[in-house]
């Protein structure tokens, strides 16, 4: 039971996965500006391929578990699903929007839990959970009227998508090691963008995954690092980090994510939030720290 973990492990694992988190928030900038030269899904494809081979390099010696392919395949298409609706709709909204309707998946994950497992979230998480989901309603629609085009509902379903995710990662990551773990997860990803590119355009579509960035250098050292800290490092470091939490708790630290891409988005990109986000924004870092108090009970 991850609320039975030492406080020590907690704490760690809580600092582990907003550093992951934040750097979730930065790729969303990156991808932004890449997906201006690349195509989505044969970029997808390059960027988990090369973080597979990055993660295999550390698997010699590492223990195998029982179920370990299983349940890293099972993951795997969860992962790749979602990955391939967030970055096919990416291509078609804002960075804060796609990450603020990726987040989406924070508020959608205490009823994927309690539809596969009937978990239902300790007290500090509900508190935690409903100010967050107040402000994401305040994020997602800053000025008040509701535009939803073909890129933000793609982005929705990988939201809902991850929800489940996030639910299966907390429980089946204890039982496996880590680097394992995420190795196959990224494999399958690597795997199912291959083939989707393929079938859509074939040779010629997997090159333009990459051959615009190799004239570019500063794209190519963004695009690099999305494979090394945002793919191969973060999912590692999340893998281990969920082992030690619950799947509610682990989506509250999740809805940090949208505060950083519209931190860097409005500076980077230039796209801007408004008072109503920034407000959202605050709700949403409330919620985070509602969910680390330990409420007495009657």
């Amino acid at each position: 039971d991850a609320e039975k973990e030492p406080l020590a492990i907690r704490w760690r694992a809580d600092a582990v996965l907003v550093v992951v988190t934040v750097v979730w928030g930065a790729d969303f900038v990156l991808v932004k500006n890449l997906l201006g030269v690349v195509a989505p899904l044969p970029f997808l494809f390059w960027r988990f391929a090369l973080a597979a081979i990055l993660c295999a390099l550390f698997l010699p010696g590492r223990r195998r578990t029982p179920r370990l392919v299983a349940d890293g395949l099972y993951l795997g298409v969860l992962l790749a699903l979602g990955m391939g609706l967030q970055i096919v709709g990416q291509a078609g909204t804002t960075a804060s929007n796609a990450s603020f309707l990726t987040g989406m998946a924070s508020v959608l994950t205490p009823v994927a839990a309690f539809l596969l497992t009937r978990k239902l979230p300790t007290l500090e998480n509900s508190l935690g959970i409903s100010l967050a989901g107040a402000g994401f309603v305040l994020m997602t629609f800053p000025a008040g009227s509701l535009v939803v085009n073909r890129g933000d509902l793609l982005v929705f379903g990988c939201g809902v998508v991850f929800a489940f995710y996030i639910v299966e990662m907390a429980e089946r990551s204890p039982r496996h090691d880590s680097v394992w773990f995420t190795t196959i997860q990224i494999f399958v990803v690597a795997v199912a963008a291959g083939f989707a590119t393929l079938w859509l355009g074939g040779l010629p579509a997997i090159r333009s995954g990459v051959e615009p960035l190799l004239s570019r250098p500063a794209l190519l050292a963004q695009a690099l690092s999305l494979v090394v800290v945002g793919t191969a490092g973060t999912y590692s470091f999340q893998t281990w980090a969920q082992r030690h939490m619950s799947a509610t708790h682990a989506a509250i630290i999740y809805t940090l994510e949208p505060v950083v891409t519209a931190i860097l988005a409005g500076w980077f990109l230039r796209e801007r939030l408004g008072p109503r986000g920034w407000a959202g924004g605050a709700l949403v870092l409330a919620g985070i720290a509602v969910s680390e108090l330990r409420l007495k009970r009657a």
